[in-house]
């Protein structure tokens, strides 16, 4: 009933086949919807035989929400305005052109911008005192293509953190997202990876907050973003003078964008508890890759896989035992690991996909906890 989005304009994201689409998909959910919640009623019939009613029907009207959204591909508008966060929202400069090397500068139409950023629970400034603090960094995730860091898309991950773990502030960034058609102007790579260097460069040289008083994490795409980071850090930083962060939280990490096949998911024996589609990677995939093509995610600043690095930087890898991306998540791990990096890898069982990012709204609040617990012990080893 539904297609799979492809190169040529998406027919669905422009009105009014838009609003049709969207009337059709809703008169479709809500009459299958009965048929859940019977089968829902009793164990042996959810996506997991532990999960709860609320789980299972949650997770499925979740799937649902996400692959019509990638559908119409809905955009996410990102103002620089302050609105609700008020003082708590940030704008970071660009640095001077010298930090952006290498694959950071393989588009010349991609420049570094200025970029908006939201403060929890309250925002540093360059006065601020900084003896006993510890940042967390955090790019979030949405597959290039959604997302932002503000309080209603990411106010639950920060207060996780916040509670469980070592950090006294959690920054979160709102990096350029992707856009389809492509076009010049529809931030694909490395838009983003710039805007998220913009914003460890904002902690370090205007906010003069040490690295060894930052950690660095991601969710999803945030996650290959954060990835992406240290290894620029790695190639780059000698020449620019940028340490290293202190840590580096990943949490259900894409770590391949260049598989388009959705194999991974259909051929997944976690696709039934999990809510990710191949609609919406391969519309993340697609809007990242631009112009260029999606073989130009075959690279190592985008896809990880098969592309072990050697960093300083301990890794915390976190995964759900229930989520498609948990495959290539522990192989991930294992390379990193078989390449003398300091790495854990803590696997949630039987969680969706990115549940720190949306544990409440999916009835996994206790398994976020659990989560975010871990990691916070984990930071205290590391200090």
């Amino acid at each position: 009933m539904f297609s799979t989005p492809s190169r040529a304009m998406a027919i669905f994201a422009y009105q009014p086949f838009k609003a049709i689409y969207v009337f059709v998909a809703l008169g479709f959910e809500l009459a299958r919807l009965p048929v859940f919640l019977v089968k829902y009623l009793v164990s042996y019939g959810r996506q997991h035989p532990e999960w709860t009613f609320r789980q299972a029907i949650t997770v499925r009207i979740f799937y649902s929400a996400v692959y019509h959204i990638s559908q119409i591909q809905l955009k996410t508008p990102l103002p620089l305005a302050p609105g609700p966060e008020k003082e708590r929202f940030v704008s970071c400069k660009p640095a001077q052109d010298r930090y952006y090397k290498g694959p950071l500068r393989n588009n010349t139409e991609i420049k570094p911008v200025e970029v908006g950023a939201t403060w929890y629970p309250a925002p540093l400034s360059a006065a601020s005192e900084k003896i006993n603090i510890r940042v967390i960094l955090h790019i979030h995730g949405g597959a290039f293509v959604t997302g932002d860091g503000r309080t209603g898309a990411s106010g639950y991950m920060a207060r996780k953190l916040l509670k469980h773990s070592t950090a006294t502030h959690v920054f979160c960034p709102q990096y350029r997202l992707s856009t389809l058609p492509a076009s010049k102007t529809s931030n694909p790579f490395p838009a983003a990876l710039q805007d998220s260097l913009t914003s460890y460069l904002y902690l370090i040289n205007d906010l003069k907050i040490a690295p060894g008083d930052i950690i660095l994490s991601g969710d999803s795409a945030g996650g290959n973003l954060s990835i992406s980071l240290l290894r620029y850090i790695v190639e780059y930083g000698s020449d620019l003078g940028l340490s290293n962060p202190s840590a580096c939280l990943l949490w259900s990490p894409w770590t391949n964008p260049a598989d388009i096949t959705a194999s991974y998911v259909h051929d997944n024996d976690h696709f039934a508890t999990d809510y990710l589609s191949p609609t919406f990677t391969h519309w993340g995939s697609e809007a990242y890759a631009g112009l260029s093509g999606l073989q130009s995610l075959d690279q190592p600043y985008v896809s990880h896989k098969n592309r072990p690095f050697r960093t300083k930087v301990p890794l915390w890898v976190n995964t759900g035992g229930g989520e498609v991306l948990y495959y290539d998540d522990k192989e991930w791990f294992n390379m990193m690991k078989e390449a003398d990096n300091d790495v854990t890898l803590d696997v949630e069982k039987h969680v969706p996909h990115d549940v720190l990012l949306i544990g409440n709204m999916l009835g996994f609040d206790k398994e976020a906890t659990d989560c975010a617990k871990r990691a916070g012990e984990w930071l205290r080893t590391k200090r």
